[in-house]
Formats: C-alpha cells, sequence, structure tokens
C-alpha cells in the first residue's frame, strides 16, 4: 500500500515537471529564436530563459495575442551587461498594442516616443528601452553591478532591433486616422482586443457591445477632457453587425440612465466614439474629424494590374505630350517676343538717327537724282594713231 502511495507521489511529481518543463518550452516558443549567441561586442550568457516576472503580472497574454516571450543575458568584454525581453506576438499591431500598454506603467512621466529611432517605435528612460519592430516588442534594460550606460543601451537596442525582421509598414495605418495624429500618437492606446480596449478607454459600457471576431483593432486617445475611440473592422458585414449591436447598446443604456457616449457614428468601416466631452457641439466636431480611407489589398497577383498599368502609361504619356507642346508654344511665343523686341528697338533707332540729320534738297524737300550728267558725252581717250607718228 505504501509503494502504490509511493509510486502515485512520483508519478505526480514527474506529470507536474513535465508539465511545467512543456509549460516552459511554449512561453519561450519562437521568441527563444530571436534571441542570437551574439550582438555586436556582446556575448550570451545561457540559453534563452521564460520571463518569470515582469509586464504579463499586470497584463493578459490573450489580450494583446501573444504566441511566445522569452528573455536573455548579454554581457560585453568590458564586462556591462544587459538583460533582453522578446515578446512575439501574432502581427504588427498586437506588437505595437502592447507597446502602448506597457510605456503608460514602465515609463513614468511623459516619456518622448521616437519614431524610426529604433525599430518602428521606440521609447527610453533611464536604464531601460523598449521598442517594436514587426510582430516583436522589446525591452533592453541594464543588469548587474557592471551596468551598462544609457548610450550602450542605445547602441545595443539599434543593433538588436537591425537583426529583427519586418516593419517596413511603419505604425498601424489606423493611428493615422486619429485627428492631428502627429501631436496625439505619443500617448494614444491601440488595441486588439476588447478587454485591452476597455482598459484603454476607462471601462466604458457601451463598448460591451463590440466584438473583436474578425481581426478588429481600435485605437484610443484624449482630447482635451473628452476621449476619443475608433474602432476599424474588416469588412463592411463586421461593421453594420457591430453598429446595430452598439446602437441596442446605447439604447439600453440610455433607457437605464446610465452613461452614454457623448456621440457615435459609423464611419465606412468604422465605429467612431466620443465619451466625456463637454458638451453636443465639441462631440460632433471630434467624431467628425475622423475620416474613411478605403485601403484595398489583393493577396497575391491583382488582377487590374495590366489595366492600372496601361492607365498610368496613357496618363503618363499624354502629360508628357502636353508638357512638349507647351513648352515648344512657349518657346515660340518667347523667341518672336525677343526678336520683335530687338527688330523693333533697331527700327526705331534707325528712324531716330535719319530723322536727326538735315538733308538738302532742291525738289521742294523731296530727293532729287542729277543724272543730268550721265546723259553728258565722254571725253574720248583712246588716242589714234595720226600719220607720220607710225
Amino acid at each position: 500500500m505504501r509503494q502504490s502511495k509511493f509510486f502515485r507521489f512520483i508519478f505526480a511529481a514527474l506529470t507536474l515537471a513535465l508539465f511545467f518543463v512543456g509549460a516552459s518550452a511554449q512561453s519561450v516558443g519562437d521568441a527563444a529564436k530571436l534571441l542570437p549567441e551574439k550582438v555586436g561586442d556582446f556575448r550570451a550568457q545561457g540559453p534563452p530563459q521564460p520571463m518569470g516576472f515582469g509586464i504579463f503580472e499586470q497584463l493578459k497574454t490573450e489580450d494583446f495575442d501573444v504566441i511566445s516571450h522569452a528573455r536573455r543575458n548579454y554581457s560585453s568584454s568590458d564586462r556591462k551587461t544587459v538583460s533582453v525581453y522578446v515578446v512575439h506576438t501574432s502581427s504588427d499591431a498586437a506588437a505595437y498594442s502592447l507597446f502602448t500598454r506597457v510605456i503608460k506603467f514602465t515609463y513614468v512621466g511623459s516619456p518622448s516616443v521616437k519614431l524610426g529611432d529604433i525599430g518602428t517605435v521606440s521609447v527610453s528612460g533611464p536604464g531601460g528601452i523598449s521598442f517594436t519592430k514587426g510582430t516583436s516588442f522589446v525591452t533592453v534594460d541594464s543588469l548587474g553591478k557592471q551596468a551598462a550606460d544609457q548610450q550602450t543601451l542605445t547602441d545595443f537596442a539599434r543593433l538588436f532591433a537591425a537583426m529583427l525582421a519586418g516593419g517596413e509598414n511603419g505604425l498601424p495605418t489606423l493611428v493615422s486616422h486619429l485627428p492631428d495624429w502627429e501631436k496625439t500618437y505619443e500617448w494614444a492606446d491601440y488595441a486588439v482586443s476588447l478587454p485591452a480596449l476597455q482598459e484603454a478607454a476607462g471601462n466604458r459600457p457601451a463598448l460591451d457591445a463590440v466584438s473583436f471576431e474578425g481581426g478588429a483593432e481600435a485605437v484610443t486617445s484624449n482630447y482635451g477632457e473628452a476621449r476619443l475611440v475608433i474602432i476599424e473592422f474588416t469588412t463592411p458585414q463586421y461593421a453594420a453587425d457591430n453598429d446595430a449591436r452598439i446602437g441596442e447598446r446605447i439604447a439600453q443604456l440610455r433607457a437605464a440612465g446610465q452613461p452614454v457616449p457623448s456621440a457615435y457614428k459609423r464611419v465606412g468601416n468604422y465605429s467612431v466614439f466620443v465619451f466625456d466631452a463637454p458638451d453636443a457641439a465639441a462631440a460632433d466636431k471630434l467624431a467628425s474629424g475622423v475620416k474613411y480611407e478605403k485601403d484595398v489589398r489583393w493577396l497575391g497577383r491583382n488582377p487590374h494590374a495590366e489595366e492600372i498599368a496601361t492607365k498610368a502609361y496613357t496618363s503618363t504619356m499624354g502629360n508628357v505630350i502636353i508638357t512638349t507642346l507647351i513648352t515648344t508654344g512657349l518657346a515660340i511665343l518667347f523667341c518672336l517676343g525677343v526678336g520683335g523686341t530687338i527688330g523693333g528697338a533697331v527700327f526705331l533707332y534707325r528712324r531716330a538717327r535719319n530723322t536727326a540729320q538735315e538733308i538738302y534738297s532742291d525738289a521742294g524737300g523731296m530727293l532729287r537724282l542729277n543724272i543730268e550728267d550721265l546723259n553728258a558725252p565722254r571725253p574720248t581717250t583712246t588716242k589714234l594713231v595720226r600719220r607720220g607718228e607710225e
């Protein structure tokens, strides 16, 4: 009996150990492949490890479509040590969404978000740098007694970012559809799930009707006292279904006397919310600043490529011909103008010079041709040989 209990205990322990090993391997996953053995002058100190503590103590991985995450320490020849934490997500938007949430509680104050300096977008603080590139979110921190200085961290982060793939498209397109996005993107929040959006927007009851099914994405930012939320759906059908549910939800909240959005409207495939606006006019103005721009992308070869190329070629050649005709006409007009100006000036100059000369005339002011001398006999210049002179 005791042996049976002992074997059961051993089996349970082995099962638990295998579970933790499997969970660790799953959490490391593809993220470990993004942590090379060497980065510049820094060499890895041991294999990639799962991150036991960190940002996912406060955030849920499923809210940001996290696939795997891992960390690895690196040391330089002068014993400066850095720790790299990589989160591999399902999309560029998910990685950027994680970035917008992390900087809110990791980098205290008003961090300076930079575009294109390190990766796609980055932020730095004392002893740490976070950035995103492609589907990866990365944090680089100083570690150990010989902690790397800020410049060393920056150089290391740039080298590490250059080794990551993706990031060619920059920020998600939806960010640029925020009104005055260049001034607001630094503190805007991005979301690829409803829990992440609710946390960023302040848990709004009207947003409970939104479904992120089909790959919806959202962005939210403050404009003074008001908060703007834009949700983009992947198809018109998803947009129409969510619009109907949102309308019903707002009606229910209004009937129950609960808070409702200051303004709501559907713009193309967007659902636009304005919360906490000071008045209806300000809410409508803010909502009207959102424009829907359709972006059609073909998965593979565009079937209209030849037609588009033909139109582009025709348009280009037409513009070339029109430009040539206009240039030629202008050149002719210029030559005629310059030639006429010079010729006119020469004509006027010669007429003025002739007018200034005094001409004598005995024909009443007319010119007289003196041709009498032409009719006079010419003197004989021929010498005749006379008699006796031979």
